[in-house]
Formats: structure tokens, C-alpha cells, sequence
């Protein structure tokens, strides 16, 4: 019985010991925070994996970041809400930069965020690099004041759970700053 009891402690100590070196080599489970406009004066910020590479563009006032591998992409920026031909013109114009063709049928919902509701419209389409398909989001949602934040994600379609579940986590982790 004795040897038994050692065999089960060895047995939960190398349990513990593959699990902890898994661990290590998963990578840093911590994120990059991304503020929109800037780190100084942030009007909401987001959540990016740290393993992401990320680029803040400070003569624009807007953030991008971009998955290993490039399977995904994302960017943030700010337009003011009195200038809506403004805000319908950045997204079509990231579309535009983004995708060959935009397929009909986009869909449109409201949903509450941190507190906050957003405005999501999501599609499909062609990415225009490598022209493949690509399914696309934008939320859209105010950042205080005056100003309207958008927040632009596309993704390869066949694209891994882990990848869309990332890019929903960094939606769900904008925060509008009070």
C-alpha cells in the first residue's frame, strides 16, 4: 500500500510539474492596453493579445494591431459625431482599403458593452491582399463628448476558434473613459 501512495504523489507531482511547464511556454497571457486617441488622452481603450503586434499612429490619433500570422487585423480610431458623412466615409474607405469586394447582406445589432452600447455591423467579403475570404466587423459606439469610436476587425473566415474568440475578447474589453 505504501508503494502505491508514492507512486500517486509522483504521479501528481509530474502532474503539476507538465502543467507548469505548459504554462511557461504558452507565452504571456497578459495584454497590450491600446488607447484611443492617445495614451495621455484616452477616450476608451481596448485589450490586445500580447502576442499581437501592435502600432499606434500618433498623426492620426488611431491604433492598429495585427494576429500571428496575419490572419487577423483590427483598428481604432475616433471620428466627431458631428460629422456623420465623416464616420460613413471611414468605414467605407477602410472597406475600400481593406477588401476586393464587400458581399451583400451585412447585418446590423446593438449591444451593450461595458455599460456602453454599440452599434456592430458585420459581413463578408474579399480581402483584397491576398483574396481570400475575409469576414469583417466595425463596432461603432460613442467615446464621450462629441466623438464616435470605431473600432475595425477582419479575419480570414476559415480562421481558428482561438483567433475569433480573441478578437471577440478584445471587443468585449473596450472601455470608454469617463
Amino acid at each position: 500500500m505504501g508503494g502505491k501512495t508514492i507512486h500517486m504523489k509522483q504521479s501528481y507531482v509530474l502532474l503539476l510539474s507538465v502543467t507548469a511547464t505548459a504554462l511557461a511556454f504558452a507565452g504571456p497571457l497578459v495584454a497590450d492596453t491600446l488607447s484611443v486617441p492617445s495614451a495621455a488622452k484616452p477616450a476608451y481603450t481596448l485589450e490586445a493579445p500580447a502576442k499581437w503586434q501592435t502600432k499606434v499612429n500618433a498623426e492620426d490619433e488611431s491604433v492598429e494591431a495585427t494576429a500571428p500570422g496575419e490572419h487577423a487585423y483590427l483598428s481604432a480610431w475616433m471620428v466627431s459625431d458631428g460629422d456623420k458623412k465623416n464616420l460613413a466615409g471611414d468605414i467605407e474607405k477602410t472597406l475600400a482599403d481593406s477588401m476586393k469586394k464587400v458581399d451583400p447582406g451585412s447585418k446590423q445589432e446593438t449591444m451593450d458593452v461595458n455599460g456602453n452600447s454599440f452599434t456592430m455591423v458585420r459581413g463578408t467579403g474579399l480581402d483584397k491582399r491576398e483574396g481570400g475570404k475575409v469576414s469583417f466587423e466595425v463596432a461603432i459606439f460613442s467615446a464621450g463628448g462629441d466623438k464616435v469610436g470605431i473600432v475595425y476587425t477582419d479575419w480570414d473566415t476559415n480562421a481558428p476558434a482561438a483567433l475569433t474568440d480573441e478578437l471577440k475578447s478584445i471587443i468585449k474589453s473596450i472601455k470608454v473613459t469617463k
